[in-house]
């Protein structure tokens, strides 16, 4: 496991973007894996599904979904390094400088707190909207769905999906 930290720290600093990238692809295909196997219904429930015609397919694990994650995550990586670089640089932590060394970025827990405030509503308000959007419309276009069809997904399920984040992500990043 150290071998593989230490390879991983190498990449970052020689290819950061596409360490970030390989990175950010893993953990969305991680993720929806873990996913998978929840909402998955057992055994016991089901072994069968209605497919859309009526008729009967089995429930399973599905690989193409799992790789159209990691495939989104890999392409989102570039994306969120830039705009949270962009945030870094607009709201930065505050410095502090400890005894005669060099600053910190530790700064007062206010300052901080503000800073970081700052940066999670710039985040929510500005970026979590185009990019739940964002996904909805790739992930529709990796799936072979119509225009039309991402159009009624996006209609289903972006407000949603929106609320959920608001929920979730900005105190998560706090």
């Amino acid at each position: 496991m150290i071998a593989i930290g230490q390879i991983w720290n190498r990449w970052a600093k020689s290819r950061p973007l596409i360490t970030l990238s390989l990175t950010n692809g893993m953990m969305g295909a991680i993720g929806d894996v873990i996913a998978q196997n929840i909402a998955q219904p057992t055994a016991q429930q089901t072994d069968k599904t209605k497919s859309t015609d009526g008729s009967s397919q089995a429930v399973g694990y599905d690989p193409m979904r799992t790789a159209r994650f990691f495939l989104y995550g890999c392409m989102f990586g570039p994306v969120a390094y830039k705009w949270y670089s962009l945030l870094d640089r607009r709201f930065p932590l505050p410095l502090v400088t400890l005894g005669s060394s060099a600053p910190s970025a530790l700064g007062t827990s206010a300052a901080k707190m503000l800073a970081i405030g700052k940066r999670v509503a710039v985040d929510q308000v500005a970026f979590a909207p185009v990019a739940i959007g964002a996904f909805f419309v790739v992930m529709g276009a990796m799936e072979g769905k119509r225009i039309n069809d991402i159009r009624a997904s996006l209609r289903a399920k972006y407000k949603d999906a929106l609320v959920g984040n608001y929920a979730l992500w900005p105190w998560a990043q706090l």
